[in-house]
């Protein structure tokens, strides 16, 4: 997992602790497992421009999970 960030907000006397995860570089993720099929509709939805609702929900699922997605929509 990624860095975690502290955080520390000073504000009236009173000194706010956060703990934030690091941004991840492109190098953190393995693109190398991901299928043509979702290559091809990224590239719809960020790229081209031409994607369709299935694209969307494709990149959706690829990035929160099948199981998720199908929740949020019922």
């Amino acid at each position: 997992m990624a860095e975690i960030i502290h955080k520390v907000e000073e504000q009236s006397g009173v000194s706010i602790h956060r703990e934030i995860p690091a941004k991840r570089s492109h190098e953190d993720f393995d693109i190398s497992q991901m299928s043509p099929q979702t290559r091809d509709a990224f590239s719809r939805v960020c790229k081209e421009g031409s994607a369709l609702p299935n694209d969307y929900r494709h990149v959706f699922e690829s990035i929160l999970g099948r199981s998720v997605v199908s929740e949020i929509l019922q």
